[in-house]
């Protein structure tokens, strides 16, 4: 199948059935199943089919540093829009994020160091998440709403994939990750439910990044052994059963 045709069918679909499977089942489980690999899989495997695997292999790590400056995306956004509307809200968050990847990517840890340090930070996260002081509003529902999330994803696949020959495999993972889904899910949520609504969704979402990082540590090991769709399909059930555990713990 032609890769630019499957960037425009692929990314959209997906996006498409997490957001109706957060209206379906509510705000945390939908976090929870946004933070699986829907954007940064298949971001990945477009590295792989243009780049070759070991560009692929490479670029892991400076998704690692991705997720990082994620989580800090995540808390920055449920702790400023208790206060502020969702622009400010995300432009602090983006800030929050673009320090962290900076901080993080000048220490250039390497794999080992850096999955143990995620998996930290998430605990951390979580254990100094924002609360919530209400249940979230109902929600409602803007026209197009769908489209748009679809549109505006699909065209971050295609500019990240784009430039990763410019950008080399670390920034090109380090990028992967960012919060593209994730500013979605929260000016939607900040928008249509409150800052309940938003908090919920991003705590979900930062508890299954236990899942999603495995899943990408995996890879470094998988895709020098098997094919990329062994590799990909053996981490996904991983990161599932992952998840499912984390959602009964947290």
């Amino acid at each position: 199948m032609n890769i630019l045709l499957l960037k425009v069918t692929l990314v959209p679909s997906v996006i498409a059935l997490v957001t109706l499977a957060i209206r379906k089942w509510g705000n945390k489980i939908g976090g929870l199943i946004g933070s699986m690999p829907w954007v940064a899989g298949p971001i990945l495997l477009f590295f792989i089919l243009e780049q070759g695997k070991a560009f692929g292999i490479h670029a892991i790590q400076g998704v690692m540093t991705g997720i990082l400056a994620l989580i800090s995306f995540c808390f920055s956004y449920s702790a400023f829009c208790r206060k502020l509307t969702w622009l400010p809200t995300l432009l602090l968050s983006y800030g929050s994020y673009t320090c962290t990847a900076l901080i993080f990517n000048h220490l250039q840890l390497d794999l080992y160091l850096s999955y143990p340090l995620v998996i930290c930070y998430i605990l951390l996260a979580l254990r100094f998440f924002p609360s919530t002081n209400g249940q979230a509003a109902k929600t409602r529902r803007l026209p197009f709403d769908i489209p748009i999330r679809m549109v505006v994803s699909t065209l971050f696949v295609l500019v990240i994939t784009g430039l990763a020959s410019v950008l080399g495999p670390t920034w090109s993972g380090i990028l992967t990750p960012f919060p593209i889904l994730t500013s979605i899910l929260a000016i939607f949520s900040h928008t249509l439910q409150g800052s309940n609504g938003t908090i919920i969704t991003l705590r979900g979402m930062v508890i299954g990044l236990l899942g999603f990082t495995t899943f990408l540590f995996l890879q470094s090991f998988l895709l020098s052994e098997f094919s990329v769709a062994l590799s990909f399909g053996l981490a996904f059930i991983v990161n599932t059963l992952i998840n499912l555990i984390a959602n009964r713990l947290w």
